[in-house]
């Protein structure tokens, strides 16, 4: 791969708009040299969901050559055009490599698991493909030398659970689901009724146990913030506002999740838009007028 760093940034920066995801909002209120970073981050970790999710029956060789192109990169040997990229990214933030080395793990998972017996498990799988993502943008971002990891291992489980919450229609329609066994029985709900998107008595619930699981995390997360920076301040708070945003939603109406995905509405992405710009003027340097400058 003969790639300049230049062109590597470029094609992380394209191939990272092509996703159309909204986190990238969040990114265009960081200073150029942190965004460009970001989107090394993102297109290297959107690459590894996309290779989980590609058709055929090839997607853990797939995964494993990524992992060895990966340490290949590492290496010096950049065999895709990202890697130029991330792993300057790398070097420079001083991002530790286990948090990608976790995310593929937690992405293989899904190729051969579709339930979890338990929280503990699901937590688990939560931090592989959430939380180790977090822990990897917060060298970017900025925060504070021995900052409470715990906080931000919790803010990636929050977002997460708030993410599965969302889509218990979508993984059941392919037989996936996420919600833990053993709260499956403590509300006595029949997997079958989730398979075929029928609310039992206990579906509401079990919602509302795993609804309040996640506002526990979302609080006990609310301590990073503190060891933020305020670049990293900014995103993290655009992020807490739109899960959490989404988790009242989904808690206004627990059942709509087994007939469609609840989603932030326009309104409160334009309000979170304007929200980010007015924190970003307010950090910048006031500028002088004429009669103050004479």
């Amino acid at each position: 791969m003969n790639a300049s760093l230049a062109e590597s940034y470029a094609e992380c920066r394209r191939l990272s708009r092509q996703s159309g995801s909204n986190f990238l909002l969040s990114f265009w209120f960081l200073p150029p040299e942190k965004r460009q970073a970001m989107f090394a981050l993102y297109a290297f970790f959107r690459h590894t969901d996309d290779l989980a999710d590609a058709p055929g029956n090839n997607q853990a060789a797939e995964l494993h050559r990524w992992r060895d192109d990966f340490h290949a990169a590492l290496a010096g040997d950049f065999r895709d055009v990202r890697f130029p990229a991330l792993v300057d990214t790398i070097q420079r933030y001083q991002i530790p490599e286990q948090y990608f080395l976790e995310s593929i793990c937690g992405v293989e998972s899904d190729l051969t698991r579709d339930r979890f017996a338990d929280f503990d498990q699901l937590h688990q799988y939560c931090y592989q493909v959430a939380s180790a993502i977090g822990l990897s943008c917060l060298p970017i971002w900025g925060v504070r030398p021995n900052f409470n990891q715990d906080s931000a291992i919790a803010a990636g489980v929050a977002f997460q659970l708030t993410n599965i919450l969302r889509d218990v229609h979508e993984d059941a329609q392919r037989g996936r689901i996420y919600l833990p066994q053993e709260d499956l029985a403590r509300f006595d709900v029949p997997e079958s009724s989730l398979l075929a998107g029928k609310a039992s008595p206990g579906f509401e619930p079990l919602m509302r146990f795993e609804i309040e699981r996640a506002e526990k995390l979302f609080q006990e997360a609310q301590a990073l913030r503190s060891d933020l920076l305020p670049d990293g301040r900014r995103i993290y708070d655009a992020m807490t506002e739109t899960y959490h945003g989404l988790l009242q939603r989904i808690s206004r109406e627990p059942l709509a999740v087994l007939h469609r995905k609840i989603q932030v509405g326009s309104w409160r992405k334009l309000k979170l838009l304007a929200s980010l710009a007015m924190s970003q003027m307010q950090l910048r340097p006031r500028a002088k007028t004429a009669m103050e400058a004479t």
